[in-house]
């Protein structure tokens, strides 16, 4: 499966400063579900498809994330669009803990 991953940017001018209630706000208004996760640092998340579509959202802190093999750094007020089927592996990285958003969306 071909992945091309889609990374929307918080847009403080816009939206106002980054909380985990905003997100958490924007994620639910597109029909996900959503709970948080605190990692530690160097917290990896094994690589596992994915059988839903998901959203994962950064609160706080520094995340690289790996979609079929492509990999980005996210930081604070980024939202990540995760396909159906897709392999996704979730690493924090740096010495600082992370603050996450994981939402599903049900159909």
């Amino acid at each position: 499966m071909l992945t091309v991953m889609r990374i929307d940017h918080w847009d403080s001018r816009r939206e106002g400063p980054v909380t985990e209630a905003a997100l958490r706000r924007k994620v639910q208004a597109c029909g996900y579900e959503v709970s948080s996760h605190d990692w530690p640092a160097g917290t990896i998340v094994p690589a596992e498809t994915q059988d839903c579509q998901r959203v994962g959202a950064v609160v706080t802190g520094v995340v690289k994330i790996t979609l079929d093999g492509e990999s980005a750094i996210l930081t604070a007020g980024d939202i990540v669009y995760v396909p159906r089927g897709s392999v996704r592996r979730v690493e924090v990285v740096g010495s600082s803990p992370a603050q996450c958003l994981d939402a599903v969306y049900h159909n």
